[in-house]
């Protein structure tokens, strides 16, 4: 089954964030794995600001559970947020207004509609393209988080990452991707402090130098967790004929 719109992406290990952000305090545990394929309800690494101001590493699953919420069921579809409705929303706006974080990734996968693809067992898909930052082995998305209480089971700390528009030429592939902070903004979107215009600003700010390659059907198996899912494949032949849906 291929994922919806960044459903999938690649978390680096807890080497590669701490390389990347050296002054981080690991305060996860063994709450979450790094992975080639993830995908929504998963545990995955978030950065947050700690009580003294430094940057703390935890794990999140990745579904946003709002803090009115009161069924023992987390809602559906909520790991991604899109940035032109975060604010108004009320499944988002309280998380994005003093709960935000940071998503450390290598990358994400979606899949073009307009370039059908067979995955191994024969089925059409679109075609899946792995998206990274060339100029940077490890990024951020913008993130928001809020604490799931429910009576009778522990906390659980849950996530989702930000939405926005595509820049061309990506957008030929897909016509929206995660916002991408620049490095300079990263301590901005972590201060509870920040206010929803400057968030929001910080958000049309987003990093727009990304790159895509074709990737291998393989990845449509959310099972399937490994290196060379990232790696390219040769481009599927043109077409001019969208798939159905």
């Amino acid at each position: 089954m291929v994922a919806s719109m960044c459903g999938r992406y690649v978390s680096p290990d807890k080497e590669a964030i701490v390389e990347r952000w050296p002054k981080v305090r690991c305060g996860c545990g063994g709450g979450w794995k790094p992975g080639f394929n993830v995908a929504p309800t998963t545990q995955v690494p978030i950065l947050v600001q700690g009580g003294d101001g430094g940057m703390e590493l935890r794990a999140a699953r990745w579904g946003l559970v709002p803090p009115w919420w009161t069924k023992d069921k987390p809602p559906a579809m909520t790991f991604n947020a899109r940035a032109e409705d975060a604010a108004r929303k009320p499944a988002w706006r309280d998380s994005l207004r003093t709960m935000r974080c940071l998503l450390p990734a290598r990358g994400w996968y979606e899949w073009n509609r307009n370039e059908p693809a067979l995955d191994a067992a024969g089925r059409e898909s679109g075609q899946p393209y792995f998206f990274f930052c060339p100029a940077e082995p490890v990024i951020a998305f913008a993130g928001i988080r809020s604490l799931w209480e429910r009576p009778g089971a522990e906390p659980q700390l849950t996530c989702a990452l930000i939405t926005r528009p595509a820049p061309p030429p990506l957008a030929r592939i897909h016509p929206r991707m995660p916002a991408v902070l620049r490095p300079e903004h990263f301590s901005r979107w972590l201060d509870p402090a920040s206010a929803t215009d400057d968030v929001q600003a910080l958000l049309a700010a987003a990093r727009e130098d990304m790159e895509a390659h074709p990737v291998s059907t393989r990845v449509n198996n959310v099972r399937t967790n490994a290196p060379d899912l990232m790696s390219p494949v040769p481009p599927p032949p043109p077409t001019h004929f969208p798939l159905p849906g």
